[in-house]
């Protein structure tokens, strides 16, 4: 009988301090996108992207349009980057080169949505949330 009065009393501590079972604290589904690394590759400016699959379905597609700012908050440029096909729970790193674009010169991104999206095929990426972020000194946001 004492025994199950102290898992009682130690299950309610645990319910009034917040804890929770592991399964309640997964992250709902989404897509991590991460900037990992923007370089110089000769002529251009290569971007690195890390990108998790955490939706909870595979992806034939995952494609997104990106704007380019510089430092100074004006447009620079507008592109669609493809990612390709995203198994879920996989993790993948693309690679991106953009021509006349400095490095040194670029202060953000901004992820302007999904690309490739209509009504009549809804893809998993044009509905799953995007979580962001940047290793990098250029902001990663939407």
């Amino acid at each position: 009988m004492r025994f199950i009065q102290t898992v009682a009393a130690f299950a309610t501590v645990l319910l009034m301090t917040g804890a929770a079972p592991a399964q309640s604290q997964e992250k709902a589904p989404h897509i991590a996108l991460e900037l990992n690394k923007i370089e110089v590759s000769g002529n251009t400016c290569r971007l690195s992207f890390v990108m998790e699959n955490q939706s909870g379905q595979d992806l034939d597609v995952a494609s997104y349009e990106i704007v380019v700012f510089g430092k100074d908050n004006v447009i620079n440029q507008m592109s669609v980057f493809d990612f390709g096909a995203l198994p879920k729970a996989k993790t993948i790193v693309r690679q991106f080169e953009l021509s006349n674009l400095t490095c040194e010169g670029t202060g953000k991104l901004l992820i302007n949505g999904p690309a490739g999206c209509s009504t009549e095929i809804a893809s998993g990426h044009c509905t799953a949330p995007l979580s962001l972020q940047s290793r990098t000194g250029v902001s990663l946001i939407q």
